[in-house]
């Protein structure tokens, strides 16, 4: 029989273990309370992590908001609930949101934002409290769930969740001046 040849696409491919580690990832879950919500021990959470990570090709230790953004672009899993009012996010605010999902490197992420290393870390937490967001990687998740990152191109027969559940593409995001809001928390 001949050797099959696995593409890209299949080898970003999740397993169901995976997809469900992923879901606690993007959700902002820590190892541990993920691991606890999942039933699993935190060492077999992390070894799905590190094979989500080869997957996608992200090397990075301190890479989480990273491995969140490339498993919802590549559309295998659902962005966690978000609450229906967006912030009102600067530019700069979104500039920050969209490096932090592309890059895994503090000196990456100043040099996409234009400011310096010292200023990533108090804006990035900033950047968390007005999204209302547990965590960075949390923040992602909900950027994912707005609509504001895009997703890149989708894995065959996948469809994003905010392209399925939002507003098409290019109508405007509701944002705190447009609508009520209902917080998640």
């Amino acid at each position: 029989m001949p050797v099959k040849i696995r593409t890209a696409q299949e080898l970003a491919q999740l397993t169901p273990a995976e997809k469900r580690a992923a879901g606690q990832l993007v959700a902002g879950a820590s190892n541990a309370e993920a691991a606890q919500a999942l039933g699993i021990s935190t060492t077999t959470f992390t070894g799905h992590i590190v094979a989500i990570s080869k997957k996608f090709g992200i090397t990075s230790r301190s890479a989480r908001p990273a491995r969140a953004h490339a498993v919802l672009a590549s559309g295998q899993v659902p962005p966690p609930p978000a609450p229906e009012r967006i912030p009102d996010f600067t530019e700069r605010d979104l500039r920050l949101l969209r490096a932090l999902a592309e890059h895994p490197e503090t000196r990456d992420i100043a040099m996409a934002v234009e400011i310096a290393p010292a200023d990533v870390r108090p804006m990035t937490a900033d950047l968390v409290d007005k999204a209302g967001a547990d965590n960075e990687t949390h923040l992602i998740g909900l950027g994912h769930a707005w609509g504001l990152l895009d997703t890149g191109p989708q894995l065959a027969g996948t469809t994003p969740f905010h392209a399925a559940n939002r507003s098409p593409r290019g109508a405007a995001p509701t944002t705190a001046a447009s609508s009520p809001a209902t917080m998640r928390r």
